[in-house]
């Protein structure tokens, strides 16, 4: 499909009118592409030119009105609105006028978002116009002269800072009208960070194309939460005001974040592998860094606790000037007015005994910087959703520093070596209790893909410090050269299962009551259906044994356990391009998946590295488990090989008649009876193999961290089958006996 077509597919059928007439462009550029003599014909040019800035002027003056009519529909909803329940106004509106007003900010909400989107289109189209118009010229050997585009990209630009202010006013009216329809004050209040946190938290990636919907679609329930400053719009008494000085109503701002580890990452590898208690410290501020005594800095300490513990983790930090954090982190010493008997001092002492255990001292190595928009009631800390954009991760370690600076200096050149720039925005919800039915809609959306425990730290390290990695994280996936790379969005959507292909359908049902060919996690709107990645089907084989080129070395799993253990591979370098192999067993190609993979449509192959996605974490007691449910399978089988050879022997049948001759009745029972310990003896002896098959190839599975189903389909309907086998045989001739006895 060409880009008018698809251009055209984007329209809105009530608004094409105000759209770039580029099928009307288009044709008068053939009309010049026609001109014999275009070079002489300056006129056909410039009246070209002429009616192309007319255009572009054009929706200027749309763009200019549609935002002011934004400005007016704002101000008047903002004029009406309560501030919360306490607020004299809200005695004289009705709960039926809140819900009007609130589906007039849902239809403001998506104008906002229609008037970027519509920006951005026309912006393509005035530009891929633009680049006809100088082909044209160059191919006519014509002094090229590009049309004029700027101005309208700059207006792009306004409008992306516009459209900022735009969601913090959308934030303020939606909390106005949830505070009134809920009978709330609280609209003049300022949230105050607590000094320790203790929320579960689970995180997302979202697509910048994505992004500003997702941040609309939270503000319906939750404010935005802007520090220092009150929710609901209060302290602003002009709008118009407000949209001159737009840099105070920014939506998001800038975090910077240095983590402390040991040369050798041993906090890193704590982290990443959950330890109770596996802890992490970091040096936290807030906008830009200067280098003044006095700038706030703080230090922070994460603990991670084990669910099974009781405990939740929790977060700590204590405030500290920026001219005593080499005092407090390197020398071991506390600022001045602080004591050790005082909760900072505790936490300050309890941090520097943490970096000098075992006689290794923590060095600052990866610097995390992003914008954060955070969502969250100023009076309630029980719900926070948390946005982190233009996410970077640079190296710490050896950086270049100002004299009598702790850390680097951002004002030198950063190489990049030294640099990764996230392609994902990361979303993060925090909570107390349980989750309320607006978040599950939201994570379920299909706009969000869920990274549980996805850290930024981790991702930094592992990319920075390859060299120094024993294991990796679980969202790195193999890139066919004998090394892991981060998984895209794509593939941390794909959910594909071929596990439940070959599962009892009767078992997996889906909302709409058809069988189930996908893990329940996931949405699938969220499939990729490139055109690039279908043309991989030929090359590329669903498993865990992946060629990702088509050319490079298969990565297969090691024949043994004490192999596989080993199979631990450095990179050459360090540095985001070059990536160290994750500490797990490779899966060997299968020849079961690999005739799977031809009955497979050409949708099914988007993804190729997402089957090798580790989604199940290991615990020491599944092994136990599997070790018992052996040893249980165990049992029977030698209850059941035991009772076979009793009675083969006819120690069941007792004396054989009287005085030693022989009953014709006994003979039929001691036959009966060896007919069905003949019958069940190699049952018993087939279970016990069976028994140990399956444990075997169920501690492979654990070990691949396989998405598989643990339980036995076939084991208990084939011991039910062989035992009622060998009962009915045996019940026959037994019967047989006992009527030819009685005859």
């Amino acid at each position: 499909m060409g880009f008018g077509k698809i251009f055209e597919a984007q329209m809105k059928s009530s608004e094409k009118h105000n759209y770039v007439r580029y099928s009307a462009f288009k044709e008068m550029l053939h009309s010049l592409r026609e001109k014999d003599n275009l070079k002489k014909d300056a006129g056909a040019r410039t009246s070209f030119v002429k009616d192309f800035e007319s255009e572009v002027k054009r929706l200027l003056r749309f763009a200019a009105s549609s935002v002011e009519d934004l400005w007016m529909r704002i101000d008047v909803i903002h004029s009406e609105l309560p501030s919360d329940a306490a607020d004299p106004k809200a005695q004289k509106i009705s709960l039926y006028r809140i819900e009007d007003i609130e589906k007039s900010i849902d239809d403001l909400a998506q104008d906002i978002l229609s008037l970027r989107l519509f920006m951005m289109h026309n912006r393509g189209a005035f530009e891929r116009l633009s680049e006809k118009y100088d082909k044209l010229l160059k191919d006519r050997s014509i002094r090229p002269a590009k049309l004029e585009t700027e101005e309208f990209s700059n207006k792009c630009l306004e409008m992306d800072r516009l459209v900022e202010t735009f969601l913090v006013l959308t934030s303020d009216l939606y909390a106005r009208a949830r505070r009134v329809k809920n009978n709330k004050d609280g609209g003049d209040a300022v949230w105050v960070p607590p000094e320790s946190f203790q929320r579960k938290t689970t995180k997302y990636w979202v697509k910048s194309e994505d992004l500003l919907k997702v941040k609309f679609e939270i503000v319906k329930n939750l404010p935005l939460l802007i520090f220092g400053r009150k929710q609901g719009g209060n302290d602003e008494k002009c709008l118009s005001f407000m949209a001159s000085n737009e840099e105070s109503l920014r939506d998001s701002q800038k975090i910077s974040s240095v983590y402390y580890d040991t040369p050798d990452l041993d906090v890193y590898h704590n982290r990443l592998l959950r330890h109770d208690f596996a802890s992490l410290v970091r040096v936290r501020w807030y906008g830009e860094r200067d280098q003044s005594s006095g700038f706030p800095l703080f230090v922070e300490r994460k603990v991670h606790r084990e669910f099974w513990t009781g405990n939740k983790s929790v977060k700590e930090r204590c405030p500290v000037d920026q001219q005593y954090i080499e005092d407090v982190l390197s020398q071991g010493r506390l600022p001045p007015g602080v004591t050790g008997s005082d909760k900072n001092g505790e936490l300050l002492t309890s941090i520097q005994a943490f970096m000098n255990e075992k006689a290794k001292k923590q060095i600052p190595m990866v610097r995390t910087q992003y914008m954060r928009s955070a969502f969250q009631e100023a009076t309630s800390n029980a719900v926070r959703i948390s946005i982190d954009t233009e996410l970077k991760m640079i190296r710490e370690k050896d950086a270049p520093r100002r004299s009598g600076d702790w850390c680097r200096d951002m004002k030198s050149p950063v190489g990049p070596r030294d640099i990764i720039n996230f392609p994902y925005a990361v979303l993060e919800v925090k909570l107390q209790d349980e989750p309320a039915e607006w978040v599950n809609r939201l994570t379920e959306g299909g706009m969000l893909v869920a990274v549980p425990k996805f850290s930024k730290m981790q991702n930094g390290m592992a990319l920075l410090y390859p060299r120094k990695l024993r294991n990796s994280p679980w969202w790195f996936l193999p890139d066919g050269k004998g090394g892991f790379s981060p998984a895209t969005f794509e593939e941390m959507a794909d959910t594909s299962d071929p596990y439940l292909k070959q599962a009892n359908p009767s078992m997996f049902y889906d909302e709409n009551g058809k069988p189930q060919n996908r893990a329940p996690a996931g949405s699938n709107e969220m499939r990729p259906k490139s055109a690039l990645m279908k043309k991989l089907k030929g090359d590329l084989i669903i498993d865990t044994a992946l060629d990702i080129d088509g050319g490079g070395k298969k990565l297969e799993r090691k024949k043994s356990i004490p192999k596989m253990l080993k199979s631990l591979f450095v990179s050459n370098g360090d540095g985001p391009n070059e990536y160290h192999i994750m500490c797990l067993p490779m899966s060997k190609k299968s020849k079961k998946a690999e005739d799977k993979v031809q009955e497979l449509d050409s949708t099914s192959i988007d993804t190729p590295r997402a089957s090798a996605i580790v989604r199940t974490r290991i615990e020491p007691k599944t092994f136990f488990a599997n070790e018992r449910t052996f040893l249980s399978w165990l049992q029977v089988s030698v209850i059941v090989i035991f009772m076979a050879f009793s009675l083969m022997d006819g120690s069941t049948v007792g004396m054989v008649g009287i005085g030693g001759k022989r009953d014709e009745g006994d003979m039929h029972r001691l036959h009966a009876s060896q007919i069905s310990g003949a019958l069940l003896a190699p049952i018993g002896i087939a279970f016990m193999g069976y028994a140990l098959y399956m444990h075997k190839m169920r501690t492979m599975q654990i070990l691949r961290r396989e998405t598989v189903r643990f339980d036995d389909q076939r084991g208990p309907v084939l011991v039910v089958c062989g035992l009622a086998f060998a009962c009915v045989v045996a019940y026959a001739i037994s019967l047989s006996g006992i009527i030819t006895t009685a005859k």
